[in-house]
This record gives C-alpha cells, structure tokens and sequence, in this order.
C-alpha cells in the first residue's frame, strides 16, 4: 500500500457564505474626529471649571468683568446683608432693651428771662425694641443748681422723674456700631429753695417741671456675634431738653443741652 502523502492535509469546512445566507450590516463607528467628547465624558478641567473650559472664548457665554470698586460694594452689600438678617430677623421677635446714660447737663432760659445751672446724674431706659420701633420707660435723677425767677435767688436743686420713650428699636445697629434716636416726654419733681439776703436758704415747695426731650446715642457694639441674642455696646450721647412750664409754681420756659456716656444693651 503506497504510503500516505505527508504534505496531504485533512479537509477543511468552508466558511464561505452561500448566496441565500444574509450579509449582516456593518456597525457605525464614532467619527471621533468631528467629536472627540462622544464617547468620553467631562475632563477634569471641565468638571472643575464649567462646560465652557472647553469652548472657543467667542463662543462662551459673556461675564461681565466687575471693576474694583464694584466687587467692593458688591462685598459691602453681602456683609450688610448678613447684619442685617442677625440684627433684624424676619420674624421680627420683641426683645427686652436696656439704655444706661450718666450725664451732665447745661440749662438756659428762652428770651429774657433768667434761667440757667448745670445738673449732673443717670437716667435709665427699661423697654423692648422690634426690627424698627421700640418703646421704653424712662427713669432719670440729676442733682444740682438751676437759678431761676425775677431775682435769681430761686432754685431747683435736682429734677427726679421721667416718662414714656419711643426708640428706633433695631433699626440704628449698623454692622458693628449703631446709632440711636430716642424721643420721650418727662414728668420731674424738682425741690426747689429760696436765697435769702440775709444769708442762708429757705425751703420752698416743691416745682413740678415738665417738657419733651430728644437724644442721639452713637456707640460700638461689643463683639457682635450670630449666636447673641442680646447685643451690647458703649458710646456717647447728646441730648436736648425743654421744660415748657411747671404744674405748680412760676417756671419760665428753659432748655437743657446734655453730654453723656451710656450702655447699651438688647
């Protein structure tokens, strides 16, 4: 038997589609050419910086450019915005206000008459503020000379009293300071005596003055904190007051001009 051929393979199937059988379509590739972010998501510089990192600069959307003086009242107005959200919240709740002035007083007459001395003392304010009003009680005792009448020999040797106050309630606290008006009118009891020309004095009942009064309180607020419910403070104050008259005895019209340091507390 002749031997087999050993360069001879075995017989292979073919893999050659027959006519009947169906060509499949060719698969659509990416032109990653036209797009190269198809088939890739965002880069680092686009996920950090916006989708416009990646466009040409005149097709980015326009921003204008703030100027320096913009960007600082830009900042001014967002930290003015956030003092005033912790000094004047929206629910705009009463909280109890405390004003405390020591001062010196300096009285005159109007016109002709003879009026004038200087008094020295405290004065209290005991109310509650709101976002934009606020009322208190006022208490105020001041000792000292006050020449008054057709001679000057009469005097008012101090003014106890005080009356109602409407404030400005929150509305003067400006970042870290503030600024307060405060109008009111007062009721006093003044001891009064006469000078004699002989020497020495004689008691003389009591005068019983009163007359509106306005003052100003300008101060820093002591490290103003979100997590305060009471805000304090210190500064100075002026003020001005008119005794318009007297429920007993004859008072001429007079004015006083005030200086103070006060406290202020709500």
């Amino acid at each position: 038997m002749p031997p087999a051929d050993v360069g001879a393979t075995s017989p292979q199937p073919t893999t050659d589609a027959s006519p009947a059988d169906p060509v499949p379509a060719p698969v659509a590739q990416p032109d990653v050419s036209a797009d190269p972010g198809a088939t890739q998501g965002p880069g680092l510089a686009e996920s950090l910086l916006g989708p416009s990192v990646n466009q040409h600069p005149a097709k980015r959307p326009g921003k204008p450019v703030l100027t320096e003086a913009e960007a600082a009242a830009a900042e001014d107005a967002a930290v003015a915005a956030v003092y005033r959200e912790m000094f004047r919240p929206k629910h705009n709740p009463g909280r109890f206000h405390i004003l405390a002035r020591a001062q010196y007083s300096i009285g005159s007459s109007f016109g002709n008459t003879s009026l004038s001395g200087r008094t020295g003392g405290a004065q209290v304010d005991l109310g509650q503020s709101f976002n934009f009003i606020g009322y208190a009680l006022t208490l105020r005792g001041e000792g000292g000379t006050i020449d008054f009448g057709p001679t000057g020999r009469s005097q008012m040797t101090g003014l106890l009293g005080g009356g109602p106050t409407l404030t400005l309630g929150r509305l003067g606290f400006l970042q870290r300071g503030y600024l307060d008006f405060r109008v009111g009118y007062d009721f006093f009891f003044a001891p009064t005596r006469e000078r004699l020309l002989e020497g020495g004095v004689e008691r003389l009942p009591a005068m019983l003055p009163h007359g509106p009064r306005a003052q100003l309180n300008l101060g820093l607020l002591l490290s103003p904190d979100r997590s305060r419910k009471l805000f304090h403070g210190v500064g100075l104050g002026l003020g001005y007051q008119v005794l318009v008259g007297s429920f007993r005895g004859d008072l001429p019209p007079s004015q006083f001009l005030q200086f103070a340091l006060h406290y202020s507390g709500g």
